[in-house]
């Protein structure tokens, strides 16, 4: 019997199920000014934000619309002069919308933030926040564990605006976290429970969501399983897949839900001599076989990319991105030529 001491982020409250969203103006009140983060196409191209400022009604101080993919360090910046004085943020939008309002809160003073997170994937759970440098072309992350949203808001409706390939593979980066998290050192029970349910969860539900992508009622499991599968971030450190990723999407402009489509196969193929037996059995268990075959077959059915090559990324990079893994750079070398 081992021993271990686990540890908890602040999320005081989620709100779940469809119809939700409906729960902001309530978490509103009791702050003066709240403050809108989100992506320029959730704000032009659907009502989501309309709707979300309507729920804050008098409370709502303004808007900002241009936090874009990988988090750019002057999106953050500008978030942050615009949003001045805020007492409560709302993120609006996926991992890139959620990481960036938890910068702004830091530079902020850390007023409180609800999440309303469009993706599967997660940034709205953890203390981990990634800002890119736009001038390097490298994401710079930190962690915070006050930068963590206190309330969370999982409605499956505000998903239905989400395009087809960005729902899916942010669907990869939920499992993505849920086997990193299982596989990481050290005593985490619970989280290896709920990370394993999760997992199970989204081999099931991502192949029917895509066949059915107007399921609301698909789209919310899938919203369970991806909490499930990052439910104690604090407990599990992420492994070279998610390490692989944040270096080629911020390099390469290429999304987290594809770098973990490209990476988590490979990565658990070239790892599979350090992972301990039993640990590898109940993961196979959880996928339906082989973890990395199992994977691997589940990023072919959903159609989402698996090579590097398929997102741009130069063969003739491959070593220099190996190189930033020290003493891991081995196995980093390994996990890119198999996923080049």
């Amino acid at each position: 019997m081992n021993a271990g001491t686990r540890k908890s982020l602040q999320t005081k409250r989620v709100h779940f199920g469809p119809g939700s969203l409906s729960k902001l103006g309530e978490e509103a009140q009791g702050f003066e000014r709240a403050f809108v983060v989100t992506g320029r196409t959730l704000d032009e191209k659907t009502d989501l934000v309309r709707r979300v400022e309507k729920l804050l009604s008098s409370k709502h101080a303004g808007t900002f619309v241009g936090m874009s993919e990988h988090t750019p360090g002057s999106a953050v910046e500008k978030a942050a002069g615009e949003a001045e004085g805020a007492d409560l943020l709302v993120s609006v939008g996926g991992g890139s919308v959620v990481d960036g309002t938890k910068a702004v809160a830091v530079r902020l003073g850390y007023p409180d933030q609800v999440a309303v997170p469009t993706t599967l994937s997660g940034a709205e759970w953890a203390h981990l926040v990634g800002v890119t440098d736009e001038a390097a072309g490298r994401k710079s992350g930190f962690a915070d564990e006050r930068a963590v949203p206190t309330m969370v808001i999982l409605d499956a409706e505000t998903t239905l605006f989400t395009p087809e390939k960005l729902w899916l593979s942010t669907g990869i980066r939920a499992l993505d976290h849920a086997v990193e998290g299982f596989l990481a050192k050290g005593e985490h029970p619970v989280e290896d429970v709920m990370g394993l349910e999760g997992a199970k969860r989204l081999i099931e539900y991502l192949p029917r969501s895509k066949d059915e992508p107007e399921d609301v009622g698909l789209r919310h499991e899938l919203q369970l399983a991806s909490w499930m599968a990052y439910f104690g971030p604090l407990n599990t450190p992420m492994g070279l897949s998610h390490g692989l990723g944040r270096r080629i999407g911020a390099s390469y402009g290429v999304p987290h839900g594809y770098t973990s489509c490209i990476t988590l196969a490979p990565t658990l193929a070239v790892t599979k001599d350090q992972i301990p037996e039993e640990r590898l059995r109940r993961l196979a268990e959880a996928l339906g076989g082989e973890p990395d075959a199992s994977i691997a077959d589940l990023v072919q059915r959903l159609e989402l990319p698996s090579r590097l090559h398929d997102v741009g990324v130069p063969e003739e990079d491959l070593e220099s991105i190996a190189q930033d893994f020290g003493d891991r750079a081995g196995y980093a070398r390994e996990i890119l030529r198999r996923a080049w």
